[in-house]
């Protein structure tokens, strides 16, 4: 389930964020969230394997803003797009924003001004998408008692693994969250190829700054193939790693 979220400032000033907001944003979903909810994702999630996923993504602001120094102003309001695949998640996020009177953001004061539910579009085995947050996919190595990361291009074929494993990891939580019964056997014969279609490492590369974090992801339009099972599963969870922090949401791409 998507859904569309306006936030202005109480004050009716404008809006204006650090270029690197992923993490504010992050901040605004959580402290948006009922009490309860937040605890239980936050602390909780959905675990296997070792991770724990917390099944619901969000995109950029739409509004690109203008940029002035390290800051981008967006106006009057700002607008993103939030995804879960669980009702409630959704529900409890637009139900409280409605409710709270408040909420900060840096110097701001923000409350939800419109909220709009998007229809699900038609999704096929075969499929464009465009990025409306960039998509990333990497590993985690131990390097003479030094975590390293190291973050693979959509060109790589370990990209392209690491996708569709993410893919159908979500798959099975969902399930499981929804009190259906999986084998993963059976998910594994589930499968998601992703391939650039529009896309260059110099134009859609972006380094990301998420709290102390660096990140490398994606922008672009990409080419979906595979189990509609698994494309469903990433259209409402996120394609990818980090979904939950703002990365991996996309929507589908028609030629103009």
């Amino acid at each position: 389930m998507r859904i569309k979220l306006t936030f202005e400032d109480i004050k009716g000033r404008e809006i204006i964020l650090p270029i690197h907001y992923g993490y504010l944003l992050h901040y605004l979903v959580y402290n948006t969230f009922s009490e309860g909810m937040a605890q239980k994702l936050y602390l909780e999630g959905f675990p296997i394997d070792g991770k724990k996923f917390k099944l619901f993504t969000f995109s950029n602001i739409i509004e690109k803003g203008t940029k002035f120094n390290n800051t981008l102003n967006f106006g009057k309001y700002i607008t993103f797009y939030f995804s879960s695949p669980l009702y409630e998640i959704v529900e409890d996020l637009g139900s409280n924003a409605f409710r709270k009177t408040g909420i900060v953001l840096n110097d701001f004061n923000l409350f939800l001004s419109a909220v709009e539910v998007i229809k699900p579009p038609r999704l096929t085995d075969d499929i464009l998408i465009r990025t409306l947050s960039p998509i990333t996919a990497y590993s985690t190595f131990n390097n003479n008692g030094k975590r390293t990361t190291h973050y693979y291009r959509p060109t790589e074929s370990e990209f392209k693994r690491l996708i569709e494993e993410n893919a159908q990891n979500k798959y099975i939580l969902i399930k499981k969250a929804q009190g259906l019964p999986i084998e993963k056997d059976i998910v594994n014969d589930l499968h998601l190829d992703i391939e650039p279609y529009k896309f260059s490492i110099e134009k859609n590369k972006k380094v990301v700054y998420f709290k102390n974090t660096i990140v490398e992801c994606f922008s672009g339009i990409y080419r979906l193939k595979g189990s509609p099972e698994l494309i469903y599963t990433t259209y409402d969870a996120g394609l990818g790693a980090k979904s939950s922090e703002g990365f991996g949401m996309w929507d589908v791409w028609e030629k103009g």
